[in-house]
């Protein structure tokens, strides 16, 4: 595959991801403001049911498809019917938890929240498969499409309903609309529709790959949603509103960057899996984009997060901002931890991240229920910050053996990008405090920390960066561009 092939991809996984991640952050930033932190509260704590149900159909079995060489009508078929019955039976188990979760976590509306959210998970199931189907053949245009239409008619329900005193409710319209119009969607589109050639043969196959994939996504689950559960079960649903905003925020551009890179990652490494020098390579140019990009985007997050949360919620949601200046930090390992676990899977060992995964969520589990229980939402902040950089030495250490040269690759990588956003955090910080001596009002502050950051970062790094890496880059933007304009 030609690296300017690989950057279309991401481009519109690009679209794709973050027309996700943008519309759901907006969704809960505008419902948010119109119903306020209580009614999110209640949304986040049904959200945590909901999305353990998804992780047993979103990219764990459909990944099987992603990364065997070759794949027939067998293969897509057992698949298919393995998704929808697990998502029929996650939708049941749903339904069959939610008076359980009402009565832990003190919160009533769950009751008939949770049953209307588990129409979702059926539909969820179909999507899985062709979203394998089409990421396997890197048809992202085609995905992106799709979400942004789906994504769109959801926000606008949302949007009608909050104004109409629905309450969370107006949230589990948008979540049923988008999940709907996917699977309605997905299917037409890929030309391809399930028939019955359901074998043993591919079966396992499937699960034997799945199985591993699955089980890290249940771990990453209670990895990245421990903080909103232990919040959920000691704190409150005000508490619960204003901590999963805040990690919303950050969510949104992990997930939107980290995915983007992850999911055009995953089948470029396996398709050079038996190549290594050609695998290392292409290892090497993920981790110095997610270090050039993923730096300055969640550093400077961190330092103008109280302009941020004044520019987008009213003052309702303040004790926000110093949360998303902590969490936000932590998007630069998780980046890293994306590539490198996508690195593993390529390699065709998906246990790999099962194994580091416990390690990571026995710590977060810890630390995140003592700091609840001792100290509150700032607690928890800090202690999500220490297990995710405390994980990517963790993460390194696994890996390392199965692909060579990991560390150095990650060092080598980073060390420039970190000079310029110490530049960056330091130049934007300064002119932070002024302006906030100053009275200046948050969008105007905000609008002049982006834009310093924005040019003292680049700047410093291409002091700092090597010459013969910056003509590499600059070179490749070039073919990027004269390939754009050829077609």
């Amino acid at each position: 595959m030609k690296r300017s092939s690989a950057l279309g991809s991401a481009g519109w996984s690009a679209v794709d991801y973050w027309t996700q991640q943008v519309t759901a952050l907006l969704v809960f930033i505008v419902v948010g403001n119109i119903v306020g932190p209580a009614a999110i509260g209640v949304m986040t704590m049904a959200l945590l049911a909901m999305t353990l149900m998804m992780t047993l159909l979103l990219d764990g079995f459909s990944d099987a498809l992603i990364q065997r060489e070759t794949i027939n009508a067998d293969y897509i078929d057992t698949t298919f019917w393995l998704l929808l019955g697990l998502g029929l039976a996650a939708s049941l188990l749903l339904v069959a938890a939610a008076h359980p979760l009402a009565y832990l976590f003190h919160a009533p509306a769950l009751r008939h929240v949770l049953p209307l959210l588990a129409i979702c998970l059926p539909f969820v199931a179909i999507t899985a498969t062709y979203h394998g189907i089409l990421q396997r053949e890197l048809q992202f245009r085609i995905l992106a499409i799709r979400t942004v239409v789906s994504q769109l008619l959801g926000f606008a329900l949302a949007v009608v309903l909050a104004r109409r005193g629905f309450g969370a409710d107006s949230l589990v319209g948008y979540y049923l609309t988008a999940r709907i119009i996917e699977a309605a969607l997905v299917m037409p589109v890929s030309g391809i529709w399930p028939g019955l050639r359901v074998r043993r043969e591919a079966a396992a196959a499937i699960i034997g790959f799945g199985r591993h994939r699955v089980s890290n996504q249940l771990l990453g689950f209670v990895v990245m949603q421990i903080d909103r559960f232990s919040a959920s079960l000691f704190l409150g649903a005000v508490a619960v509103g204003i901590y999963s905003t805040a990690e919303r925020i950050s969510s949104a551009l992990i997930n939107g960057f980290s995915g983007v890179v992850g999911r055009v990652a995953f089948p470029v490494l396996a398709a050079r899996q038996s190549d290594p020098d050609a695998f290392e390579a292409t290892l090497r140019d993920y981790m110095r984009g997610v270090a050039i990009v993923a730096m300055p985007i969640f550093t400077g997050l961190a330092v103008t997060s109280q302009d941020v949360i004044g520019t987008l919620l009213n003052a309702k949601w303040a004790a926000a901002g110093p949360l998303l200046a902590i969490i936000s930090l932590s998007g630069v390992a998780h980046s890293s931890n994306y590539v490198l676990t996508a690195a593993i899977n390529a390699r065709g060992r998906p246990d790999i991240p099962v194994r580091y995964s416990v390690i990571i969520m026995i710590m977060r589990l810890v630390c995140s229920l003592v700091a609840a229980r001792l100290g509150g939402l700032v607690a928890i902040a800090w202690a999500n910050l220490a297990v995710t950089y405390a994980s990517s030495p963790l993460v390194m250490a696994f890996v390392r053996p199965y692909i060579p040269g990991t560390t150095r690759i990650v060092l080598d990588v980073a060390r420039a990008p970190l000079l310029a956003v110490l530049a960056m955090a330091g130049v934007t910080l300064l002119i932070a405090r002024s302006l906030h001596a100053a009275h200046i009002v948050p969008v105007a502050a905000l609008t002049v920390e982006v834009l310093a950051g924005a040019l003292t970062y680049p700047g410093v790094l291409l002091l700092v960066l090597p010459k013969d890496l910056i003509r590499q880059l600059v070179g490749l933007v070039r073919q990027r561009s004269r390939a754009g304009s050829q077609a």
